[in-house]
């Protein structure tokens, strides 16, 4: 359906995409990365607001809508209350069946109480959800999602996740993250995105069975030294290793933050 071929782009002396090549599939895939790996490159470069400075990007359609995309700052029209945006975007994406379709989304975003408030008055994470709402109306072929869950809370991301599993069958939907949680129960697949390169890819199983034989547990409080990548996981420290690390660590399966901090360690994200 997509597929990206050898896209590289620089910013002066930064570079933030290196040949980097993908055939995308319906489905969720997530692109996870910390800040400045070069999601909202790659994704600018999709929808064509960004021309790379080499490489191809392939679309194949059937003719339906042809892109969905939430970018990492939305802009919507101040003045608009959420149903006119609603409205606005389903005559521009000539959606079929448009009530249908925006009662769809208004529920499943938990919108429905905000139809008649204009967009300036909404809260950071209601201007988020009614981004992502707007992205999946016109049954686009392609969405794209740039950290679309930024400022939502546990239930709003929860609506998010249960929307993206009921749609996923019908589209190819990318998802731009660095918040593992977020994607771990929906993505078909996982990109690892580090200094414009990818670094694997994979299902969660396969990318965290890439990881196997890393991962270590050891009691909280443990004498860990500096050195080595590690995360609190209620009473117990998981470490990134090759080795045991200390006396005592017990080998365990890898969860996927465990592969993100394997991956980001060094760059000093994921360690909390």
């Amino acid at each position: 359906m997509l597929k990206l071929e050898n896209i590289s782009r620089s910013y002066k002396k930064t570079r933030a995409l290196i040949d980097f090549s993908y055939e995308f599939e319906r489905g969720v895939t997530a692109i996870l990365g910390p800040n400045g790996s070069g999601k909202t490159t790659l994704f600018n470069i999709i929808t064509g607001n960004l021309k790379p400075d080499s490489g191809t990007v392939t679309l194949t359609s059937t003719g339906a809508r042809r892109i969905g995309f939430v970018p990492q700052y939305p802009g919507m029209y101040p003045d608009f209350t959420v149903a006119e945006m609603l409205d606005y975007t389903a005559k521009l994406a000539r959606a079929e069946n448009a009530k249908a379709q925006i009662d769809e989304v208004t529920e499943a975003f938990g919108l429905g109480e905000y139809n008649g408030v204009r967009v300036r008055a909404l809260s950071g994470g209601t201007k988020q959800r009614l981004a992502s709402a707007q992205a999946f109306i016109g049954s686009p072929e392609l969405v794209v999602l740039d950290e679309p869950t930024a400022g939502l809370d546990p239930m709003q991301r929860i609506l998010f996740k249960n929307y993206i599993n009921r749609r996923k069958g019908g589209a190819a939907i990318l998802i731009s993250t660095h918040i593992t949680s977020d994607v771990a129960d929906v993505a078909d697949k996982v990109i690892f995105l580090r200094r414009g390169q990818l670094v694997t890819d994979g299902s969660v199983d396969e990318i965290c069975e890439k990881f196997c034989g890393r991962c270590w547990e050891l009691p909280a409080g443990s004498n860990v030294p500096d050195s080595v990548p590690c995360r609190v996981s209620g009473e117990r420290v998981r470490v990134i290793s090759d080795a045991t690390p200390v006396p005592g660590a017990i080998s365990v399966e890898p969860e996927l933050d465990d592969c993100y901090l394997a991956v980001f360690g060094e760059d000093g994200v994921g360690i909390s």
